[in-house]
């Protein structure tokens, strides 16, 4: 584990999937949920070449059947530490024998997470070092402790979109394929979603595409204290917690691309939001927290 302290704050960072376990803020409060196995052992995993299950347990590139484990391969693998100062940690994974039983190319994913002002930034770096295209999407999954004070409840505190938005989601069919499109009552401003358990009960997870916002805020709903996720580059946005466990944290996870749509054809090339990467080229995009 990486422990980082920097201006008040802390975090602690696992080799074991770049995954950032722990993030205290300056205030003094657990800012990432503590990765309970009863519940949900992970706490802020990086997706990455996929996201979610594949459909049929299996991806095609370039016709070739590919089977890459849930949410990706990045979350099992040990990164190596590439770079570090004093507020901020680079870890970076390489094509191994295991990677490329499942993901036939040559890369490097490096993962940085940095101290800002007001909480912290993850970045994504993805290189294709094969000769030819790769194909990939890439999420974070990270688990925010939700409700922030003692005496607080999950269900004080509301998902604040930074711009007025149509409320559509997509829904899970029963084999956790992305399927018909829903709309979710965002209030009378058009930008808050209301927190209850047992809409996660029902829906599992709040897959919203296309937004007009970059940016949400996760607040208490007199107060207005809480935090702020921007994702300017990512294009789909997921929220969720664990349906039936009533626990106390709400997953922020931008996406650049969804996990697998119930009439897709199986070749990564038609995934929707995915990125293809020419010979030698680079792609970058993360999220940042912020404590308001």
């Amino acid at each position: 584990m990486i422990v980082l302290e920097y201006e008040g704050a802390l975090m602690e960072i696992a080799e074991l999937g770049a995954e950032m376990r722990r993030f205290r803020s300056k205030d003094g409060v657990e800012r990432i949920w503590c990765g309970d196995p009863a519940v949900w052992k992970s706490t802020a995993p990086v997706l990455f070449p996929t996201i979610n299950l594949l459909k049929d347990g299996v991806v095609t590139i370039d016709g070739v059947k590919c089977a890459v484990p849930k949410h990706g391969f990045a979350k099992y693998q040990v990164f190596e530490v590439t770079d570090q100062g004093e507020d901020y940690v680079t870890l970076t994974l390489s094509e191994n024998a295991e990677t490329k039983a499942v993901y036939p190319f040559d890369f490097a994913l490096s993962v940085t997470h940095r101290f800002t002002e007001g909480g912290f930034e993850t970045r994504y770096v993805v290189e294709n070092h094969t000769g030819r295209k790769m194909p990939f999407v890439i999420g974070g999954h990270p688990g925010f402790t939700c409700p922030m004070a003692e005496g607080e409840q999950f269900t004080d505190y509301v998902l604040r979109f930074a711009k007025e938005e149509e409320g559509r989601h997509l829904l899970n069919t029963p084999e956790h394929y992305m399927g018909e499109e829903s709309v979710v009552d965002l209030g009378a401003d058009h930008r808050t979603l209301t927190l209850r358990y047992e809409d996660f009960d029902r829906l599992d997870t709040y897959v919203f595409a296309g937004l007009n916002s970059r940016s949400v805020e996760l607040v208490h709903r007199e107060h207005g204290h809480g935090i702020r996720v921007d994702f300017p580059e990512m294009e789909v946005l997921a929220v969720w917690t664990m349906p039936g466990k009533r626990a106390p944290y709400l997953c922020i996870e931008p996406w650049q691309g969804l996990p697998p749509m119930a009439d897709e054809t199986g070749r990564f090339e038609d995934k929707p939001y995915h990125i293809t990467l020419g010979a030698g080229e680079c792609y970058t995009c993360g999220y940042r927290m912020e404590v308001i």
